[in-house]
């Protein structure tokens, strides 16, 4: 059953925003013949040693969650096989991302940003939509970087838990990891957003630092200076 099952992964320190997470998994259909598992993680020291976990696990497709992010769209698992069967060398799907990085490796300040994702902060909400409308219409968007918020997999790459061994960065070097192996990464075309996110508003901008300068270190040469 390991080609038709799709493990949703989520790392989990807050109760409540997984219940609420947890349950929106639960109410997206799921595609006929497959089978979906939840797997959560608590108390993780690192996204991406986490992440590592759950690759042993032999499910072919394996969507990777943030606690406070909701599924949204009931048709997103059939929309992801669709995509991932239709597109062999489709190796990592997002909702937001990049086609050009730029050179401090912040996906959302480089060039041409698209994907779409409602966004709730401080009581609001906001749909960020960074289609501009001048792409052609196609299935995805071939992008060099993706947002954590969501990311999908449809082939298992190891997660680089020796350089980013805390909470940062290990999104956009996955990205990149995905490319080096010959694979394409992918915002698909949303007509509806597939995602709500609870933002906060705590950012830790000593951690966050360190890691961009790990990052910087080990990938500068995979960046495009715009």
């Amino acid at each position: 059953m390991k080609e038709k099952t799709i493990l949703v992964i989520v790392c989990v320190n807050n109760e409540e925003l997984f219940t609420q997470c947890e349950r929106q998994i639960k109410n997206v259909v799921v595609p006929s013949g497959y089978q979906v598992h939840i797997y959560p993680i608590h108390s993780a020291t690192s996204m991406t040693s986490a992440y590592n976990q759950a690759i042993l696990n032999p499910a072919k497709y394996k969507v990777y969650l943030h606690q406070d992010t909701f599924l949204i769209n009931r048709n997103l698992f059939i929309d992801l096989i669709s995509l991932f069967t239709s597109n062999e060398k489709l190796g990592l799907i997002g909702v937001t991302g990049s086609e050009f990085l730029p050179s401090n490796g912040i996906w959302w300040e480089g060039r041409n940003l698209v994907g779409q994702v409602i966004e709730y902060r401080r009581q609001n909400y906001q749909l960020l939509s960074f289609d501009k409308g001048f792409y052609e219409p196609k299935p995805f968007t071939s992008v060099q970087a993706i947002d954590g918020l969501f990311m999908a997999t449809q082939y298992d790459l190891p997660w680089r838990d020796d350089l980013f061994d805390g909470f940062h960065f290990y999104d956009v070097s996955q990205s990149l990891e995905f490319r080096r192996a010959g694979y394409l990464v992918g915002v698909p075309n949303q007509m509806r957003p597939w995602c709500l996110h609870y933002s906060g508003d705590e950012f830790d901008a000593v951690s966050y630092g360190k890691y961009q300068q790990i990052f910087l270190k080990n990938y500068m040469n995979d960046l495009i200076p715009i």
